[in-house]
């Protein structure tokens, strides 16, 4: 993987006409430590990889590497809708989910680098089985496996004709394709994105009430479900956090979408360069 992308990035140099490399912004779905992944389990065999090294290596010039959620939150603050205020918090939907902390206008990563990792924390110990090896975590529910997961359930289940042909035609279910069906107005699809945004939101109102930020955004929406992910997640959250805390916080979808780890990748590496400076 390290080699492709060494590739790509050497296709687009070329072509931008660009002299040199001065840093590379590397964003990974997991835990950061020092440029070196640390347990990612979305992604085995990744234990213990110098991902900042190998890149630097390659590349010959700086690799800055962090927590994907650590990369899209200073995208959302440099360009997005986040860029107005002081400290906000950003949430990641996806194969995993995160959330960036920007406090005082900084980034905050934590005493270990693992700020934010929310991937793992609990809804229910008899809940769907995790990647991690326990039960009932966040992403176990509301990642994109567990979403896949849940949606061949309702598929076996027959209460999801749309599903149930898709599934017939393709040998298996995708969040697009699970995505389509409710956006097509399938009850049982829209239900599950429903019960996935209300234990999204469940999860906030612990957040909002601890970090107190200024807004709350939230990037990784599937495409065309993002209404309905806001509509369940604000009434989650507005309703079961205190009035002093959420009174003037908005919850909004980020309005860089995939852009954000692009520009949050550059502002790593423009940050360090300039630093050094």
């Amino acid at each position: 993987m390290i080699g492709r992308a060494v590739e790509l990035l050497g296709k687009l140099h070329a072509e931008s006409g660009v002299a040199e490399l001065t840093g590379v912004g590397v964003a990974m779905p997991g835990p950061v430590d020092n440029g070196t992944s640390i347990a990612p389990a979305v992604l085995p065999g990744w234990q213990r990889f110098p991902v900042r090294d190998a890149f630097a290596t390659e590349l010959g010039c700086p690799a800055l590497v962090d927590n994907d959620a650590n990369v899209f939150a200073p995208g959302e603050q440099h360009a997005g809708i986040g860029r107005t205020f002081e400290g906000f918090l950003y949430l990641k939907l996806g194969t995993a989910i995160g959330c960036g902390l920007v406090l005082g206008g900084s980034l905050y990563r934590g005493a270990t680098s693992s700020a934010g990792d929310i991937s793992h924390l609990p809804l229910g110990e008899d809940g769907p089985a995790c990647v991690c090896g326990e039960t009932g975590c966040l992403e176990a529910y509301c990642g994109d496996a567990g979403l896949v997961r849940t949606a061949l359930a309702v598929t076996r289940s027959g209460r999801s004709p749309a599903l149930a042909a898709r599934h017939a035609t393709a040998g298996t279910l995708t969040v697009p394709d699970v995505a389509a069906a409710a956006i097509t107005g399938d009850p049982a699809a829209q239900t599950l994105f429903r019960d996935t945004a209300r234990r999204l939101g469940q999860v906030l109102v612990g957040l909002v009430s601890f970090f107190n930020p200024g807004i709350v955004v939230i990037g990784g929406a599937p495409d065309g479900l993002g209404h309905i992910l806001l509509a369940e997640v604000r009434g989650v959250v507005y309703r079961r956090s205190a009035p002093v805390a959420t009174g003037t916080m908005p919850i909004v979808l980020s309005d860089l979408a995939d852009r954000a780890a692009v520009v949050g990748g550059a502002r790593l590496a423009s940050d360090h360069v300039f630093t050094l400076g």
